[in-house]
């Protein structure tokens, strides 16, 4: 396996034999970082797909890999209750033999048709209790927990004499500063959202280590900073490129309708004007068709890893030299096969050639 820790990830609106045969690649292929997922929703009904359940998902990837780590990147503390979510993380960790990594973020794309006043519920002190009570769940020690949020009392049942983890790592999904201070301060990984350039990595990790100073916590050199990167990598870079092209316009109009983070957008270093079109195309109704919007400098300033080998390289060193140790790579192509070419190419010809960063 490569020295440098790269994952790949799905969203969970694959069908469930895919993602088997993308995460026996993904092992096949040398990923340390391993194979991870997303939980999809109905929304991408919208571009012709079904969600599926992502704890179902990560069984079938669990049960198709022996050794690299099954991650959740992410799900949404307001889809299910923390005792719910600790069932079913503790469910994927067994079936994985400890190899599971938990991840939560707010998911605000599939919260928007569930009932939440997300001004009264806020993200970082819901994380920071869904955070406690799983971890409470884990330890397998008797507690009772009320918080503005939620509330659990459970009995104490003894995880460790039946060989079950009693510490799973919990990673947040942080696309803004506040969350980003939570992710430094109280979880054992931060993973950035899609559109993730070196300038927003920076930003990012600056805002992590605001929170463990002020929780007074020493994060180590290598705690995980993970990004979910759209790839494509292909012998013909511009094919490749074209198959990332829908998807980072999907991801403009998601930044600019739902998410609403300008440090984002901004972190590309081109001006606002460039993004004038897609709202227009927003308030035209017509954000699902914005392709055709989507530029090759637009891809490439926002360090989407798409193209050739050498240049999947370069664009992947760029983020891991900005400080992202666990870039993800969200592989996007027509087919199968294409998704499956670009793991088995981007393992042969991309991992090589990866160092890590300077200290």
């Amino acid at each position: 396996m490569s020295d440098v820790t790269v994952g790949v990830i799905f969203k969970s609106y694959e069908p469930l034999s895919a993602i088997q045969a993308y995460a026996a690649q993904t092992e096949a292929s040398g990923f340390s970082g391993g194979f991870w997922i997303a939980e999809a929703y109905h929304w991408f009904r919208s571009y012709g797909l079904e969600a599926r359940g992502c704890f179902t998902a990560l069984a079938a990837a669990s049960m198709a890999t022996k050794a690299i780590p099954i991650g959740l990147g992410i799900t949404s503390p307001y889809m299910r209750h923390p005792t719910i979510q600790a069932s079913e993380a503790a469910g994927i960790d067994e079936l994985s033999n400890g190899r599971f990594i938990m991840g939560i973020g707010v998911g605000k794309v599939g919260i928007e048709y569930l009932e939440y006043d997300i001004e009264a519920m806020k993200p970082v002190p819901v994380h920071q209790e869904s955070m406690d009570i799983m971890r409470k769940v884990w330890s397998g020690e008797q507690f009772t927990f009320k918080g503005d949020f939620y509330e659990s009392t459970m009995p104490a049942y003894d995880r460790a004499a039946d060989g079950l983890r009693t510490d799973i790592p919990i990673y947040v999904g942080a696309t803004g500063p506040f969350m980003q201070r939570l992710a430094g301060r109280s979880s054992d990984g931060m993973l950035l959202a899609g559109l993730t350039s070196p300038k927003f990595v920076r930003y990012a990790i600056d805002n992590m280590h605001k929170g463990a100073d002020k929780a007074g916590r020493k994060l180590s050199a290598d705690f995980p900073v993970g990004g979910v990167i759209l790839a494509a990598c292909n012998k013909d870079g511009a094919r490749a490129k074209e198959f990332t092209r829908s998807y980072t316009g999907t991801y403009i109009v998601n930044k600019l309708r739902n998410i609403k983070n300008d440090v984002i957008l901004a972190g590309s270093g081109l001006p606002d004007e460039a993004w004038d079109p897609f709202r227009k195309a927003i308030a035209e109704g017509t954000a699902d068709n914005v392709t055709h919007l989507v530029t090759d400098e637009m891809q490439r300033k926002f360090t989407v890893i798409s193209g050739t080998p050498d240049e999947c390289a370069e664009i992947t060193q760029e983020l891991i030299d900005a400080g992202l140790n666990t870039p993800l790579l969200e592989v996007v192509g027509e087919t199968e096969e294409d998704n499956l070419n670009t793991v088995r190419l981007f393992g042969e010809a991309v991992l090589p050639q990866l160092k890590r960063a300077a200290s």
